[in-house]
């Protein structure tokens, strides 16, 4: 921010959030209430063919901001008397003013005007804001140095792996976020874009060395926990120890696939 890094502390269920409305609708920049974009009007709502076979009749649309006189290209600049510079700060206001009188503060051609509207009894005004284009910077790196970036990268998204996993067991961070091969192609999206499918891809792995490294049998973590404990008995373990406990590892992986894709399936039909 303002050509300085920032720390910004959010709360340990933060995934719960990303995982049950997606990332794209959780994690979003603060939008600036820069031109109104479009004002509803009292145009009927649209009724589908089979709504109009019922008898549903289109009904006129609630268009507090357009009975005020709000016009499309106007800049707000204060609610109540109050300057706001985001569109969320507007909002808030709007909520809790549900079915009252508020009072906007517009610049238009030049001038600042004053405008009334009835906040809709569902805490709306009936307006949609343009959003103002995100400052991207792009830092490229070069051969010997793009290995020191992705070596640190990498070692932070194990070490994250490992968080996320303790913080699942001690109940922070709900299992619900455990996602199967159908989460992991919504994530990938449905164009191809070669910056953001290597940057996956690299996460991904990562995830899956850092599983592989969890002490079930049938991973390479549980042949380390053997292999430690037969340096602690000194002797190696029996055939028929390790046959059961191989098919006890398959159960445990085959019953985390499944869990993982009952979340995306319930996920997909918003359960």
């Amino acid at each position: 921010r303002n050509g300085q890094a920032v720390d910004l502390k959010v709360p340990e269920t933060v995934l719960n959030s990303i995982s049950e409305y997606g990332i794209q609708e959780f994690v979003a920049p603060r939008m600036e209430t820069k031109k109104i974009k479009s004002v509803t009007d009292h145009t009927p709502e649209k009724v589908s063919f089979w709504k109009k076979i019922r008898g549903v009749q289109p009904v006129k649309t609630v268009a507090p901001a357009f009975d005020a006189g709000v016009k499309a290209g106007d800049s707000v600049l204060a609610v109540n008397g109050t300057p706001v510079r985001f569109r969320d700060e507007i909002v808030a206001v709007a909520e809790k003013a549900a079915g009252k009188v508020i009072t906007l503060t517009v610049w238009r051609n030049g001038k600042t005007i004053d405008l009334k509207p009835k906040v809709a009894a569902d805490g709306t005004l009936g307006v949609i804001f343009g959003a103002k284009p995100l400052h991207q910077t792009h830092v490229s790196y070069g051969f010997l140095e793009s290995f020191s970036v992705g070596t640190t990268k990498a070692w932070t998204t194990f070490a994250d792996n490992g968080k996320g996993i303790w913080k699942m067991i001690t109940g922070k961070v709900s299992a619900r976020n455990i996602s199967s091969p159908i989460g992991i192609a919504q994530v990938y999206g449905s164009e191809f874009e070669w910056e953001n499918f290597w940057r996956l891809t690299g996460l991904i792995s990562m995830a899956l060395a850092f599983m592989n490294l969890l002490p079930i049998p049938a991973l390479d973590g549980g042949h380390v926990v053997f292999l430690i404990i037969e340096m602690i008995i000194r002797r190696p373990l029996s055939d028929k120890f390790m046959e059961r406990a191989q098919v006890v590892g398959f159960v445990i992986l085959l019953s985390l696939m499944v869990f993982a894709f009952g979340n995306d399936i319930m996920k997909l039909f918003g359960k």
